[in-house]
Formats: C-alpha cells, sequence, structure tokens
C-alpha cells in the first residue's frame, strides 16, 4: 500500500491508497447477460486475460407504465437499422460490396458468418460500440469467431481507408438488442466461450 501512494508524475500525479477493511461474499457469479453486455475489446493475443473495458454512456430507457412482455419474434433485420449503422441499408450493401474481393477469402473452415453479417457485425462494433460477446449473441455466433471476424474486418476496413465513426450519441435502437441479447442468454443460459 506504501509503493502505491508513493507513486508520483513529472506531470504532478498524486497516489493516495486506503486499505478496504470491508468483507465481501465469495463465489458471487455474473450472469452472462451482464457480462456480454460490458464495453469490452478483447486484445487478439489470449483476449481472455488481455481487453480494453471502454467508457460507454448508457442509453437512457423510459421505464415501462405496465408491465409488458416482450415480442417474442426477433426480427434480424433490426441490426442494418440506419440509425445503428450511420448509413442507409444500400450504403452498408455498397460498402460490402467494395470489400468481398480482398475480405471474403476462404481458408480453412467455412465461416460461421456470411460476409456481410461480418461486416455488418464489424459496422456495428464500431459505430454503437458493441463489443464482441453481445454481437457473438445478436449473430448466433461464439465469442471467438466474433472476435477474428472483427480484428480481421478493421484491418480490412483500415487497409481501403475506409472509416467508420462512432456515433455521436447512442441509437435508441440500442435498447432493442440490449433487450435481445438479455432475453437470448438467459434462454440459452450461456454465451460461448473458448475455454
Amino acid at each position: 500500500m506504501h509503493s502505491i501512494a508513493a507513486t508520483t508524475t513529472r506531470t504532478g500525479l498524486r497516489v493516495t491508497a486506503e486499505l478496504d477493511t470491508n468483507t465481501y461474499p465469495t463465489g458471487v457469479r455474473i450472469k452472462d447477460a451482464e457480462m456480454a453486455a460490458l464495453p469490452l475489446t478483447r486484445h487478439a493475443f489470449h483476449g481472455d486475460w488481455n481487453y480494453a473495458l471502454h467508457p460507454q454512456p448508457s442509453p437512457v430507457i423510459p421505464a415501462a407504465r405496465a408491465p409488458q412482455t416482450p415480442d417474442p419474434q426477433w426480427n434480424q433485420a433490426l441490426l442494418s437499422e440506419p440509425a445503428l449503422t450511420g448509413m442507409t441499408r444500400r450504403q452498408l450493401n455498397d460498402l460490402t460490396e467494395a470489400l468481398a474481393p480482398d475480405g471474403d477469402i476462404r481458408r480453412g473452415r467455412p465461416p460461421r458468418l456470411t460476409f456481410p453479417d461480418q461486416i455488418l457485425a464489424t459496422v456495428l462494433h464500431l459505430r454503437a460500440a458493441l463489443a464482441a460477446e453481445p454481437l457473438a449473441v445478436l449473430f448466433a455466433t461464439s465469442r471467438t469467431a466474433m472476435h477474428r471476424t472483427l480484428l480481421k474486418n478493421r484491418r480490412l476496413l483500415e487497409t481501403h481507408g475506409i472509416t467508420i465513426p462512432p456515433a455521436t450519441t447512442p441509437p435508441t435502437a440500442l435498447a432493442a438488442l440490449q433487450a435481445r441479447v438479455q432475453t437470448q442468454t438467459s434462454e440459452d443460459n450461456k454465451i460461448k466461450t473458448t475455454c
């Protein structure tokens, strides 16, 4: 504790440290939906251990006036909503077609996602700050496959000089995606993991 408290920098940072003497329960488990909702970007090397946790403003979800049952029908088309992607469906299709010659190369095992879905997932990741875990749930794939997809397609976009700017405010449609992730993970009671 004294070593931490003695930390300073040339610019004047001072650190204070205090011993936390509270007791905390052990064995507390984090639900898969809660873990999937964290804005994590896992690193290419040992992503289960090395990751960045990003600050992300939570979208304001108004409280329901009366208990409502969620619509059991999930519409996959919601993922390509212009409010989420920041582009029209035609622009998204044009982007996919422009990247396909370099990105839709099949080596080894066939991909779990189609190339258009890979591009859509990457756009949602960059534009709406969706982490790989909830994207894996939304696209019904594994967390590992989604990490690989995002890494590959971020490099592909960079190679082509294409930037997907982040949304300045969280799109309201994110609430529907968060609800889907929570519903799906509670139904399946799992998110596919690499371990």
